[in-house]
């Protein structure tokens, strides 16, 4: 609270007070004709000395008229305190009044200055959508200026400042739509190979070799940013160009006859689509089909109207939602997607010694890690392809070959192929083989932690025990068939 602020309420509570007490006595006024004594007022405006006037009377004038002055008092502060604000609302730049920054942090402040529209006529690409002049419809470029003619606290930005955040999104999102669309087709190698763009980024925090692509990603970020902070950008006085970081390996802004505003042109017309573009696929995941052309990159189309549901004289009449199944909501009969990642077997390499064998379940898999005699690591399907049989129980490695303990079948631990099909027991055994297609070992590929450790990782579909049941429930979900009496 201010000194004006503390005097004026000062001023007011004392004349309040004091009108109050001088207005007590007359407050209790007799009716006419008791005989009451007169006030102390009344007996002023008969002019008696004020010697004959009773104590009492006497207080309560003194009172009043101490009220009134003090009262005045205050209206003249609270007038002297609405013309110092008057004043400084309506004080124009040329006045004594400086502008001030909304958050007046810096060392070295800055006196902000007029000049947002002009700025924005020399601007490259500020008539490119229209042709005839910049391209402003909301008028974000006039926010600025109207900054002076309110209060001078610059609360709304410069157009340098908004040059800079277009520039930036629209390189960030030139980026994100390439890997939306790429992230579908191709995977780096390492990295979990999920081609839905909306889980490829939670299966790399669960993945801790790609947490390290993601923090080295972070830390370049961070760095860019502190080195090219747009300082002075919300006032209009940045130092660089917007979006001018200094970045230009292949030197083709000192190539001759190299055209730079047309370059720039180019990069922000790009930079634009590619937000609509971002944005689009975003609306498109939720809402399937909403976008034209989209449709299938990870989202349906909507469902179509029944058959026979013809159009009326008024439009067409809406259908009831119909209520959803009870496990199609939780089980899927689409097909089911791969998506490698590398995970923790939870297994040490100290663990294991040559020829030692152990099972593990990893994301839904059954692996059973090895070591061949040489001490090579391994890492197989721990059920055998013939009848499903756990490899874990009892089965021999021998050299780089591992046998299944049941009817003997050899395949390499190396590349999983076959090499002897149900041998053993005699006659039995090949009998059981004939009724069973002959098939080949799964490998999995299996590395030493990148943190180190000696701990182990295999790389592992994690949906693949989605995939294995979706089949299953494919048959259940027809069977039992939806409320309007189609299939699923």
């Amino acid at each position: 609270m201010t000194g004006a602020d503390r005097n004026l309420l000062i001023g007011a509570a004392a004349g309040a007070t004091c009108v109050t007490l001088g207005l007590a006595p007359s407050a209790f006024v007799a009716p006419l004709g008791l005989g009451a004594a007169s006030t102390g007022h009344a007996a002023l405006g008969r002019g008696m000395p004020a010697a004959d006037v009773p104590q009492g009377e006497r207080f309560f004038a003194v009172a009043a008229a101490g009220s009134l002055a003090l009262a005045a008092s205050g209206l003249a502060a609270l007038a002297r305190r609405r013309s110092s604000v008057t004043s400084h609302v309506t004080a124009r730049p040329g006045s004594d009044a400086r502008p001030v920054p909304v958050f007046n942090w810096e060392v070295d402040p800055k006196i902000p200055e007029p000049g947002s529209e002009k700025m924005l006529q020399t601007m490259v690409g500020a008539d490119v959508e229209m042709g005839e002049g910049p391209w402003d419809p909301m008028g974000f470029s006039k926010l600025y200026d109207r900054n002076f003619d309110f209060n001078n606290v610059m609360v709304y930005p410069h157009v340098q400042w908004l040059r800079e955040a277009e520039i930036k999104h629209g390189r960030v999102c030139m980026l994100a739509f390439v890997g939306m669309v790429v992230q579908q087709f191709v995977q780096i190698p390492g990295y979990p190979a999920e081609p839905d763009w909306t889980k490829a980024l939670a299966l790399c925090y669960q993945d801790k070799f790609s947490t390290i692509g993601i923090v080295q990603i972070s830390v370049f970020t961070m760095l860019v940013e502190g080195r090219w902070f747009p300082e002075g950008a919300w006032l209009g006085q940045m130092e660089r160009e917007p979006g001018d970081l200094g970045f230009d390996p292949l030197k083709l802004t000192k190539k001759p006859g190299f055209d730079l505003e047309k370059a720039q042109l180019k990069e922000l017309k790009n930079g634009r689509l590619a937000m609509i573009g971002v944005a689009s696929m975003a609306a498109n995941h939720a809402i399937p089909g909403s976008v034209p052309f989209l449709t299938g990159a990870y989202a349906t189309a909507p469902a179509k109207p029944a058959a026979g549901n013809k159009a009326a004289f008024c439009g067409s009449t809406a259908a009831a939602p119909s209520a959803e199944a009870k496990t199609s909501a939780r089980y899927t009969t689409q097909e089911i997607l791969p998506a490698f990642a590398w995970i923790d077997s939870g297994v040490s390499e100290k663990d294991l010694q040559p020829t030692q064998l152990i099972a593990r379940n990893v994301a839904g898999n059954d692996v059973l890690v090895g070591k061949d005699e040489k001490g090579t690591l391994f890492c197989v399907s721990n059920l055998c392809p013939h009848i499903g049989t756990p490899m874990s129980e009892g089965a021999d490695v021998i050299g780089d070959v591992i046998v299944c303990p049941l009817h003997g079948s050899s395949f390499s631990t190396k590349t999983g192929d076959l090499i002897d099909w149900c041998p053993s027991p005699p006659i039995i055994g090949p009998l059981t083989g004939l009724v069973i297609e002959k098939k080949n070992l799964k490998i999995f590929d299996i590395r030493s932690s990148f943190f180190g450790g000696g701990k182990l990782e295999v790389q592992v579909d994690t949906n693949a025990k989605r995939a294995y049941e979706a089949a299953y429930w494919k048959g259940i979900l027809d069977a039992q068939g939806k409320d309007d009496g189609t299939y699923y």
